[in-house]
């Protein structure tokens, strides 16, 4: 299905790195070189933010490293897979003829399906198109986030700064807590 996952915004470097026969794209070096305009005034590019974490969710120098040393590059032909997730029929191997999502329903393993409810990279919706592929006794689907609490962006399901309360109360229905938080 189309997405409004914002790595429709990778597109154009997927395009000009095939058609410059690129075999990497620095992500992790534009992320840094960027960064400073994100996170500082007059934060011309302060959409970029969001992409990562929701406001307070992740500590700053947290937030900074990620952003400035947990990207490397990518493989030029990793990002063109990628973008098959947004073509007709879906997610697709580097042959584009194994199409994934035709075959989730023949999985015997449960799966375990998360989505931040302000994820801009792999929204809710995106994810729930995915979990109704998969036979329903087999997976669990959890959207974290509340309305008026707590809101959850890519990042923050695995690197949010919360105390054991809070963990505890959002991450209980799914996970087995005793093994994470103590």
């Amino acid at each position: 299905m189309s997405s409004r996952s914002s790595l429709k915004l990778l597109l154009p470097l997927a395009d000009s790195a095939q058609v410059l026969n690129v075999l990497v794209i620095p992500i992790g070096t534009l992320l840094a070189a960027t960064h400073p305009f994100a996170a500082n005034p007059p934060y011309l590019l302060s959409w970029l933010s969001p992409q990562i974490s929701t406001p307070d969710m992740l500590q700053p120098k947290l937030f900074e490293k990620l952003v400035t040393e947990n990207f490397e590059t990518v493989p030029a032909k990793l990002l063109l897979q990628l973008a098959t997730a947004f073509e007709e029929g879906g997610l697709r191997d580097r042959s584009g003829t194994f199409f994934y999502k035709n075959h989730l329903s023949k999985s015997n393993v449960p799966v375990l399906a998360i989505a931040g409810d302000q994820d801009l990279i792999c929204p809710p919706d995106a994810v729930y198109e995915t979990v109704k592929l998969i036979l329903e006794p087999l997976v669990t689907y959890k959207v974290f986030g509340e309305p008026g609490g707590l809101h959850f962006a890519h990042y923050d399901i695995v690197g949010a700064q919360l105390e054991r309360a809070d963990l505890r109360r959002i991450f209980k229905p799914v996970l087995p807590l005793k093994f994470y938080i103590n």
